[in-house]
């Protein structure tokens, strides 16, 4: 998951009284590129809220609408941090490759590009930018307006903190259902089915390389299929589990951006 780029929530000496908005310091924080990203991830919540009530058949004439607007959001989050990571290390293919900020708004650019309208490859973003979201606002927000000592700050801080690497790990997951489903949608012939499979496959590889939380769910799914094959113990069956196995050892062989094993390695 993308890390947010806010400051840390804790109270300040210069933390504005309670209730009083200082102007000055409203404009100086609004004129800054964190606000940019911050605004990206607004309109990424605001976007998928709408998505998820026309996915409810809620004003479904809107479904392309907020669809774009969740991927526009999604760009401008992820394309300020990754402009902020090419400021602080210049432009290294191999540090921008293998960062989780380029993975995420490549995969976005893809989805803007070929408009799949499938509300789950938004669900991910949607986790992301709601953690970053309040993650702004309770450092940024309420100290603006008195209540970074409040209990809703309070509150904030200790749900993010709770969380915050649960929704990661949750997003990951997520992340491989989606998969299923774009697979599902283009073996039943649905339009705009086929781009969208072969950009999360690739997504996915890179995930897989570099995210402990999406091989911790790959291993899990290939042990479950074990145990079905030996519990069900056909051999037609058993072969062609195998011949998956073997594909996806074969596959796993090439790796895009990271080596994980070698990291591994070092850790056993």
């Amino acid at each position: 998951m993308p890390s947010a780029t806010t400051k840390n929530s804790t109270p300040s000496a210069n933390s504005t009284s309670k209730g009083k908005v200082d102007t000055e310091k409203l404009l100086g924080l609004v004129y800054t590129l964190q606000f940019a990203w911050f605004v990206g991830n607004v309109l990424t919540v605001i976007g998928f809220i709408g998505s998820t009530l026309t996915f409810l058949r809620i004003l479904p004439s809107l479904y392309k609408l907020d669809y774009l607007i969740t991927l526009l959001g999604v760009l401008i989050s992820f394309g300020i941090l990754v402009f902020q990571l090419v400021q602080k290390n210049g432009l290294r293919f191999g540090i921008l490759i293998r960062d989780d900020n380029t993975h995420y708004i490549l995969l976005g650019g893809f989805l803007l590009f070929l408009r799949p309208y499938v509300w789950l490859t938004l669900v991910p973003f949607a986790i992301f930018s709601t953690f970053h979201v309040l993650a702004y606002v309770n450092g940024y927000i309420l100290p603006l307006v008195g209540l970074d000592k409040s209990n809703l700050s309070t509150t904030i801080t200790n749900f993010v903190s709770q969380n915050n690497a649960k929704s990661i790990e949750a997003a990951s997951g997520i992340e491989l259902v989606t998969y299923v489903w774009l697979l599902l949608r283009m073996i039943t012939f649905r339009k705009r089915s086929l781009s969208p499979v072969l950009v999360y496959t690739v997504f996915l590889k890179k995930r897989y390389e570099v995210s402990a939380f999406t091989r911790s769910y790959v291993k899990a799914v290939a042990d479950a299929g074990d145990k079905i094959v030996n519990d069900v113990n056909h051999p037609v069956l058993h072969d062609f589990w195998a011949k998956i196995r073997n594909v996806f050892g074969i596959v796993d062989k090439y790796k895009l951006v990271n080596d994980y094993t070698q990291q591994e390695e070092k850790t056993k």
